[in-house]
């Protein structure tokens, strides 16, 4: 699902000042929490706790979130999810669902990132990997 992710770009556009595109890549880290009765039921969960890297590799931030599941046919989970990074966090919520291709909206932000706003997409790779772009305005 979502995780770690490596910095591949900044982007600010010269049509629009106040919006920037930020890239990283994402090695994903989660967990199933199966709450209720045993096996996929309505209400489990999937915990992230994934790493932020640079191209280089090196750890530039983090993320923590939780999705719950709220449809086992289609499987369907809502997500909440922040990123941290060094000059503030980022917050999004998406509805979780196949294909590997997420879109989220940006719901706010602190630091660098307050009062943000956009939609950040994220890309489920092969071997837990991925990545996610944030397409900011404020």
């Amino acid at each position: 699902m979502v995780a770690s992710a490596i910095l591949l770009g900044l982007v600010l556009p010269a049509t629009a000042a106040a919006s920037q595109t930020v890239k990283f890549a994402v090695a994903f880290h989660d967990a199933q929490v199966d709450l209720g009765k045993p096996g996929p039921s309505l209400g489990d969960e999937r915990i992230f706790a994934d790493s932020l890297l640079d191209t280089k590799g090196r750890k530039v931030g983090h993320d923590a979130g939780v999705c719950t599941f709220t449809s086992l046919a289609p499987p369907e989970a809502a997500c909440h999810i922040t990123f941290f990074l060094a000059g503030g966090e980022i917050a999004i919520q998406f509805l979780n669902a196949p294909p590997p291709r997420k879109l989220a909206a940006i719901v706010g932000g602190t630091g660098t990132y307050r009062g943000a706003r956009g939609e950040a997409v994220i890309v489920e790779g092969p071997r837990q990997t991925g990545t996610v772009t944030f397409q900011l305005t404020s």
